[in-house]
């Protein structure tokens, strides 16, 4: 759709708005909020990345949502923050806020990564770690001090171990080797074929080189392995037992460089997988809990920290 520009506020009315995004490798999400965080429209989108979708591949997708939530709100934001994945290179948070000065939004202007409003929105201190698991993942973390420190979030290639991605291409290995007789027997096999529409599994080789790697499709299937070990799998249980150490191991290498356990920290547990997968989300929780953390799953979404982020961008009256 074509950008709709910024418009005036509502005739009469002093008080100030703000827009928050949250935009990740699957999902962006926009949404227009007075000064006190109310809420008034939002919309959703595709994903936006610029490992992956590219500089414009984003700004499509920014124009898209943005354009959708300023229509519907009828107002014009006076500052705006974005959380996007990546966006913690000096490089990067350069490009993205070019992008949303060509979409209208020249001064006060938060650009950051996705981990950075997800602990915001999770943390009232804004104290500890965030832990995502999504299609990707990362964990971030910020002392009382202010320092900073980050671990894994290195893209699905060579890094985001425990992600969604990472569980799927992982169960798909373990399901090949059963068919080849490398491994023991596991019902990812008929998941498998399943999840991807094959009579065959050595029609996987269409599917994962084709033109385009399905990595968004490899991510969902991580659902299946969390099903077929409900259903007593052991295969697909090591898999997510194995994805559960990574991420705990992700979340511990930040509290240990930034000294958490000095004094009392959240652990912020946000993304789609964790979403998805519940019990991925208790026993990563679990194995974080100690009488210094205090471990919540983020209920409310992460754009909600892009907000709080952006009114505090807000000019002094």
């Amino acid at each position: 759709m074509e950008f709709v520009p910024l418009k005036a506020a509502r005739a009469g009315s002093d008080v100030r708005h703000v827009l928050g995004i949250d935009a990740g490798g699957t999902q962006t999400r926009a949404l227009v909020a007075d000064e006190t965080g109310l809420a008034l429209a939002g919309s959703r989108g595709g994903g936006a990345n610029l490992r992956t979708h590219g500089e414009g591949g984003v700004e499509e997708v920014l124009r898209d949502v943005i354009g959708r939530a300023l229509a519907e709100a009828q107002v014009r934001p006076e500052a705006a923050a974005l959380g996007i994945a990546g966006a913690d290179r000096p490089e990067d948070q350069t490009v993205l806020a070019a992008i949303l000065r060509r979409l209208g939004f020249e001064r006060h202007v938060v650009v950051t990564h996705d981990a950075h409003i997800a602990l915001v929105a999770g943390s009232p201190a804004r104290v500890g770690v965030a832990l995502l698991c999504g299609t990707g993942s990362i964990a971030w973390g910020r002392n009382a001090k202010g320092a900073t420190a980050r671990s894994g979030g290195w893209g699905w290639q060579i890094g985001d171990e425990g992600s969604g991605f990472w569980i799927g291409e992982r169960a798909i290995r373990r399901a090949l080797h059963a068919a080849d007789g490398r491994g023991p027997a596991t019902k990812l096999e008929r998941a498998l074929s399943e999840h991807f529409g094959i009579e065959r599994l050595e029609q996987i080789l269409d599917t994962v080189y084709g033109a385009e790697f399905p990595r968004h499709d490899v991510a969902r299937f991580a659902v299946r392995v969390a099903e077929a070990a409900l259903s007593g799998d052991a295969v697909a249980g090591e898999v997510l037992s194995d994805a559960a150490g990574e991420l705990r191991s992700a979340a511990e290498s930040v509290v240990g460089r930034l000294r958490l356990e000095d004094g009392a920290y959240d652990v912020v547990l946000s993304g789609g997988t964790f979403r998805a997968i519940p019990s991925l989300a208790e026993a990563v929780g679990k194995s974080l809990a100690s009488a210094k953390a205090r471990v919540r799953f983020l209920e409310e979404e992460p754009v909600a920290g892009a907000v709080r982020l952006a009114i505090e961008e807000l000019p002094p009256r």
